[in-house]
């Protein structure tokens, strides 16, 4: 039988109830959507297989968690709100602007995207991230919660290695400004500065790894040991009472929501059954 993480359980009865309209209008309704960009792959497959059943037209927007609350609190009203973290959607909520209390939808890992030439691994990870021709890129802590947990790590590290922390927070420091023109069109602001050669090492979400392994082949991938792991989480702010929305909220929660997040390379929260034999 599948279950739920506690910290779901009382949200999605919530939104069970909420949710409960049956879809009657002729034209799909639109649903705005605020969302940190390691969960645009979800969107992106919710939009095009889940949504137009429910005939609800998505409308997403993607970047920082961090920026979006703060457009947010200044006045904009997308209708659910999905962010890596928990600390931007529970600030919603404190502030009274949420319909429902914020849920955990995901679970998520951080990752050490290197050249497979540098031959880094568990065992020599940290000696890599701190010899000195190494330059690390992070997300921009507060704005991005991938910043936030490449920080927890480095606070980790502190731990295990006095005065490491601090180094490596001014080698990612020193790299935040950094850019780069795309190859592609499509290429990630990460893959471009890997192929510049402007970046050695980065801390990312896992889940996007595939994508920048792909754009650039001579990457590869650690995922951080357990030791320096911050448990990133992924929260949901559902921030109206319209239908269409309460229902993409709880579709987050089901068992096909669920398995389109880890097929999105996140960690699901809801134990999905195996699938029937043939």
């Amino acid at each position: 039988m599948t279950t739920f993480r506690m910290t779901a359980v009382p949200a999605l009865a919530a939104l069970a109830l909420y949710a409960a309209a049956p879809v009657t209008q002729a034209a799909p309704e639109t649903v705005a959507i605020f969302s940190a960009g390691s969960l645009r792959g979800v969107w992106n497959d919710i939009a095009k297989e889940a949504a137009p059943a429910m005939n609800i037209e998505v409308k997403s927007t993607f970047g920082g968690s961090g920026l979006l609350r703060e457009r947010i609190e200044k006045g904009e009203t997308p209708d659910l709100f999905t962010s890596a973290d928990v600390g931007s959607p529970r600030k919603l909520e404190s502030q009274g602007r949420t319909v429902v209390p914020v849920v955990v939808i995901a679970r998520n890992r951080m990752c050490i995207v290197s050249r497979r030439s540098a031959g880094v691994n568990e065992a020599n990870l940290i000696d890599r991230m701190l010899a000195k021709d190494v330059r690390i890129k992070t997300g921009p802590p507060v704005a991005d919660p991938g910043g936030d947990y490449a920080w927890a790590i480095f606070d980790r590290i502190e731990v295990l290695r006095p005065g490491s922390g601090t180094i490596l927070k001014e080698k990612a420091q020193a790299s935040m400004s950094l850019s780069a023109a795309p190859a592609t069109p499509t290429q990630s602001p990460y893959a471009a500065l890997f192929t510049s050669h402007q970046v050695d090492m980065a801390i990312t979400y896992c889940s996007g790894t595939a994508n920048l392994e792909k754009d650039v082949p001579e990457l590869t991938s650690l995922v951080v040991p357990p030791r320096l792991d911050p448990h990133p989480v992924d929260g949901l702010a559902v921030l109206s009472s319209k239908p269409a929305a309460l229902r993409l909220a709880l579709f987050l929660l089901s068992e096909k929501g669920q398995a389109i997040i880890a097929r999105e390379g996140l960690v699901p929260i809801v134990e999905l059954p195996p699938a029937p034999s043939q």
